[in-house]
């Protein structure tokens, strides 16, 4: 009988994916490796404007030095709160040169939330953007901050971008009220381009504090190693059979703040001595121009920007053959929506799986092979996996239900300053995700639903993305989140939050009727609301938390 031990996934992937060697290195060589390859290759891409690879590592030295003479040393916290920018780049190399830790915030949260993440990592400094700079000038008195760097977009935005403005950025250059504290990012690029980096401990010493979303409580740090990030990009560099070192593009549509954005979509091919294509922010429109116009190989995103691409009113007017595939995560990805993105644009649209505590996307599936089964995917070599009984923690039989846990060099080395929570997901090197998945005999492993997300209804498991799932098959449906709530008589009930396509109508009854022909009783939704769009994560991920609780108050309203 086959076990998780036999690893059946390594018969199944592709026999030319190489074993490559992991060094203990620091991750700022993901940059100073291809630079010394490709010294003169684009490197990025924003709006018109390039920036080679000499120019981003000489920078990130001038970066490295300013802070370095301002008392920043190995080990220090620093934090970077900026949408979408070159500059994020040669900053987040420039603090790794240092032997700091980047400390990524997102630019949608507000002052208090920042507080708490730049408190909570004792961070020493933060570089922002112009029109981002009020949030970190009303917290700077109740924080350890010590200095703040301001940059703006117009630093790099050329007069005339191309292939088109970027969406909903500020007309201009924004003025910024000085302080002692403060510096333009342009003063601070004015030092020696040499610079010296202290010695790494890769295993032990942090590259970056990617904090979780706070579903429950207060968020967590996880701590992402040097060797976490370089093992996992070293990894990734070779997964795609098709890659074209050197040539490879890759379009930024989620936000670099986040893990999924910074490591697959531009540490990535900077690596592999390509160029990273920057958009600011989403938009479909936008995604279409850069695809069409530059020629696009590889992206990555949420299936709500594949829904609002497949959608687009002037879909046909773009040319999208340039792209291998679209890899999308953050949610399991409907069928129905793959197959008819691809009807429309030739493009494949396929489904990963990753977390905060994996560094990035941990599974994948074959980019250029059909699959017997759905599913997230195959886990990325050289990590291990088992799926376990929640209550025994015993290994369940392949087939059958269970919390997926996962061991390899790109898993965390712990929550920062919390070793109860670390002690809490962390057993012998394994870590317990919180996610219940089977796995099919090929090691192909297929999404159930989160273990804290599934709905009991008179004693029976619902799982949501099977309701979710149903749903999605109806032509009038665009997206879809489903959500226990409170009943009296069952204990919990199922709630439908709908959004329709664009010019489409459809009753509750009809939806609730649709899922009556496809779900057992138990599992067909109470209720169905319908929205006009969702409140989202920074990444674009639907947050079922808060459309939970929005339910609630208008409930008790």
């Amino acid at each position: 009988m086959v076990t998780y031990a036999d690893r059946p996934w390594k018969k199944t992937l592709d026999e030319h994916i190489p074993q490559i060697d992991l060094p203990e290195v620091a991750a700022y060589r993901l940059l100073t490796e291809p630079c010394e390859k490709y010294p003169h290759n684009r490197a990025i891409f924003f709006y018109g404007n390039e920036y080679t690879y000499s120019e981003i590592d000489a920078l990130s030295n001038k970066l490295a030095n300013s802070m370095s003479h301002l008392g920043i040393r190995k080990g220090d916290c620093i934090g970077v709160c900026m949408d979408n920018c070159p500059q994020y780049v040669s900053i987040l190399f420039a603090i790794l040169k240092v032997g700091a830790t980047v400390v990524q915030l997102s630019p949608l949260l507000t002052s208090r939330e920042l507080l708490v993440l730049i408190n909570d990592s004792r961070s020493k400094a933060v570089f922002t953007l112009d029109y981002l700079f009020p949030k970190i000038e009303t917290i700077m008195a109740e924080s350890p901050l010590e200095f703040v760097v301001v940059s703006s977009l117009y630093d790099c935005l050329p007069r005339e971008p191309f292939p088109c403005k970027p969406f909903a950025v500020p007309e201009g250059p924004i003025a910024i009220k000085n302080h002692p504290w403060s510096y333009t990012f342009t003063d601070f690029s004015k030092n020696r381009v040499a610079f010296d980096c202290p010695p790494i401990d890769a295993k032990r010493d942090v590259a970056m504090l990617q904090y979780t979303s706070g579903t429950t409580g207060v968020p967590k740090g996880a701590m992402i190693s040097h060797w976490n990030l370089s093992s996992y990009i070293r990894l990734m560099s070779v997964r795609d059979t098709m890659v074209q070192w050197g040539e490879d593009i890759y379009l930024v549509t989620t936000p670099m703040s986040h893990n999924f954005a910074i490591t697959q979509t531009v540490i990535l091919p900077l690596f592999l001595g390509g160029t990273s294509v920057i958009m600011v922010r989403f938009h479909p429109e936008e995604f279409l121009k850069m695809v069409h116009n530059l020629r696009v190989n590889v992206t990555r995103g949420v299936p709500a920007m594949v829904s609002m691409c497949g959608q687009h009113p002037n879909l046909k007017n773009y040319d999208l053959s340039s792209l291998r595939h679209w890899t999308v995560g953050g949610a399991p990805v409907p069928q129905e929506l793959a197959d008819e993105f691809k009807s429309k644009t030739g493009v494949r649209v396929v489904e990963g799986y990753g977390l905060t505590e994996t560094t990035s996307g941990i599974f994948a599936n074959e980019w250029y092979r059909d699959q017997k089964h759905r599913g997230f995917g195959y886990i990325l070599e050289q990590h291990d996996l088992q799926i376990v009984d929640p209550l025994t923690g015993q290994e369940v039989p392949i087939g059958q239900e269970g919390e997926l846990c996962i061991k390899g060099p790109s898993v965390t080395i712990g929550y920062w300053n919390n070793p109860q929570a670390t002690a809490d997901v962390l057993t012998d090197g394994w870590f317990h995700t919180g996610d219940m998945v089977r796995m099919m005999e090929d090691g192909l492993v297929q999404y159930v639903d989160r273990l804290k997300e599934m709905i009991i209804v008179q004693g029976f498991n619902v799982y949501p993305t099977e309701v979710e799932d149903i749903l999605y098959s109806h032509q009038a449906v665009m997206e879809v989140a489903v959500l226990g709530v409170p009943d009296p008589k069952r204990g919990e009930a199922v709630l439908a939050v709908v959004k329709l396509k664009p010019g489409q109508t459809v009753e509750a009854e009809d939806l609730i009727k649709f899922c009556k022909d496809n779900l057992a009783p138990y599992k067909i939704p109470g209720n169905i609301l319908f929205v006009a769009d969702f409140p989202r994560s920074a990444a674009g991920k639907i947050m079922k938390k808060e459309l939970k609780k929005q339910y609630t108050e208008r409930q008790t309203s």
